[in-house]
């Protein structure tokens, strides 16, 4: 089955007016597809553009050139009449939460459909529904000031799911929570994707957030989209340097400069210190083994990390290979033949 778009960047550029007059250009010809139904991450560094790119969907911020379309609408270009509407189908989280101090949780979550026209009744049902759904059935008459962090960004995720929206936007959504907490908020918008079929997007600066979460992601870098897929292949086999500095904030494998550097592993004669990766699942198999009896090599494995990435393995090892110099180049040649990603380190 064919997966229909929802939103859809289409040679989009934005530029800010700086007070010199210059022009600020943040959005570079950027075109992008989301699909309906899936969890999409944009990942950058500060500066990159990601708010930016973020806000155009929901048409906060319109593009300088190109269109952003959700389904056949142009975003863009529609009057703000119009506009107001099709915002009630799109959902936006932030970092800070945005609630209403004065107001109680169920006021907050409330607020939105306040004047919808829909009986009291029915705006209590609703909202009783919906903490329900968060985890959060007994703080309807509670402030934000007595909640945690997690509990404040419970509360405005029901806010934003309050008028059944097809979209959730999800702006830094996490950076101002402890990690525990975070992986709570991240399994509970999984769960929303899962259970309502929602259409998730995140901007993040941590790639923790995508690979635990995302099913696409899109790297964006001073305003350009570097690279994009899913995420096991993004993993699995990086293209950009800026890829691969996110993906080895959550990989074991990457020895510092001062382990390589230092005494720990002084290389001796023949010794060669790689990194493999698995990147398919036929590449697990009882690889060490295999290779110190058929070319007569010892490898001693420095450090190993192995994860589950939408529901395929990937992996690797950084290992000393130890042999002659004929026997360790047979064995480089067969890994490198099986599918597998070598990277060598370092030599004696």
């Amino acid at each position: 089955m064919v997966a229909s778009e929802i939103i859809r960047f289409d040679h989009v550029s934005k530029e800010f007016e700086k007070n010199d007059k210059q022009e600020l250009q943040v959005l570079k010809d950027v075109n992008l597809t989301i699909n309906e139904g899936s969890i999409f991450g944009i990942i950058g560094y500060s500066g990159a553009g990601k708010s930016t790119l973020i806000r155009c969907i929901n048409g906060i911020e319109k593009p300088t050139t190109g269109d952003v379309y959700f389904r056949d609408t142009v975003i863009n270009n529609i009057p703000n009449k119009q506009l107001r509407e099709r915002r009630k189908e799109i959902g936006m989280i932030f970092q800070q939460f945005n609630l209403m101090p004065s107001r109680t949780v169920f006021e907050n979550v409330a607020l939105p459909i306040k004047y919808s026209g829909l009986a009291k009744d029915e705006i209590k049902a609703k909202v009783n529904q919906l903490l329900e759904l968060v985890g959060l059935p007994d703080k309807l008459d509670v402030y934000p000031s007595t909640l945690s962090g997690g509990q404040k960004q419970r509360v405005a995720i029901a806010r934003a799911l309050v008028n059944d929206p097809q979209i959730l936007l999800c702006d830094e959504a996490t950076s101002a929570l402890d990690p525990q907490t975070t992986a709570d908020i991240l399994k509970l918008l999984k769960r929303l994707n899962d259970e309502l079929g929602i259409t998730i997007v995140v901007v993040t600066h941590e790639m923790q957030v995508i690979e635990d979460l995302c099913e696409y992601v899109a790297v964006l870098d001073t305003g350009k989209i570097v690279e994009q897929g899913d995420v096991y292949s993004m993993f699995a086999d990086p293209q950009q340097e800026l890829t691969r500095k996110f993906i080895s904030t959550t990989s074991k494998l990457n020895l510092p400069d001062e382990v390589l550097d230092s005494d720990l592993l002084h290389l001796v004669d023949n010794q060669l210190l790689i990194k493999i990766t698995y990147v398919n699942t036929e590449a697990i198999e009882p690889l060490i083994s295999h290779i110190s009896r058929q070319f007569e090599v010892d490898a001693n494995i420095i450090v190993g990390d192995i994860k589950i990435l939408q529901q395929k393995p990937l992996g690797g090892l950084v290992i000393i290979l130890d042999g002659t110099k004929a026997n360790i180049e047979a064995t480089v040649q067969y890994i490198n033949d099986q599918n597998i990603r070598l990277e060598v380190l370092d030599h004696a």
